[in-house]
């Protein structure tokens, strides 16, 4: 009963803007969605699980709250996901895709989602509500992603979808050294547009776009005020297209 409730609590938290206060004299605690303390807490933990989880390293203080941290965060999706999923589901985003097999049919499969972090960037708003980045600089940092994917795990674990069925041991072997061609290809336009921006864009493409850090945890670690990742995003992914 104490470890759904507390993976309860830690799903809500994980819903953007929740937060988790204490009630009353402070024995127990509450789940609020997006910060809304008159209407009634989502989850209820004492304050002994409060306690338990901010020692774990699931939940840190933030204004007089809790927050969900970035270890509670992998915590989370690790426990709602099934079983076999639930190590790539802490790092990653998991997703329904549709693949065309090797007898031509359409077949269903889960993986990674490959355009959440788009997603997340396209997502971000100015303080009209308009989009944060532009269409140019959106762009620039989907083909850093794009590079970077390939770079580092190659292509579908180094298969080449564009070589033919069929094929004999020696294509086979033609094409993994296509594969790992690209590869090497990919990695280095990576390194050469990430070495023309500043050093400190540097770090936040790289960890905003590539890495998938939050702004608030990249400004925590770089000791930089409230909402300037967002300016310094947008500074390196401009700067990025410039030099594309």
């Amino acid at each position: 009963m104490k470890e759904r409730r507390i993976a309860r609590a830690l799903s809500r938290l994980a819903q953007s803007g929740a937060s988790l206060r204490a009630l009353g004299d402070g024995s127990v605690y509450g789940v609020f969605a997006k910060r809304d303390r008159r209407s009634r807490p989502l989850v209820r933990l004492s304050a002994a699980e409060v306690r338990e989880l901010e020692a774990q390293g699931a939940i840190e203080a933030r204004d007089g709250e809790y927050g969900l941290s970035a270890a509670g965060a992998a915590r989370a999706a690790r426990e709602a996901a099934p079983p076999q999923e639930a190590f790539l589901a802490q790092h990653q985003s998991i997703v329904a895709r549709d693949v065309i097999g090797g007898d031509g049919r359409v077949h269903k499969v889960r993986g990674i989602d490959p355009d959440v972090a788009m997603r997340k960037l396209a997502a971000l708003r100015g303080v009209g509500n308009e989009p944060w980045l532009s269409a140019i600089e959106l762009s620039a940092a989907g083909r850093l992603r794009a590079d970077w994917a390939v770079g580092e795990i190659g292509l579908v674990r180094g298969t080449d979808w564009g070589a033919p069925i069929g094929s004999t041991p020696r294509s086979a072997s033609n094409t993994q050294e296509i594969a790992m061609a690209r590869r090497c290809d990919a990695r280095r336009r990576v390194g050469d547009a990430l070495a023309k921006l500043a050093s400190p864009l540097r770090r936040v493409v790289e960890r905003v776009c590539l890495y998938e850090e939050g702004l608030e945890a990249l400004e925590r670690a770089e000791g930089w005020p409230a909402r300037s990742g967002k300016l310094a995003l947008k500074l390196g992914l401009a700067q990025l297209a410039a030099a594309l």
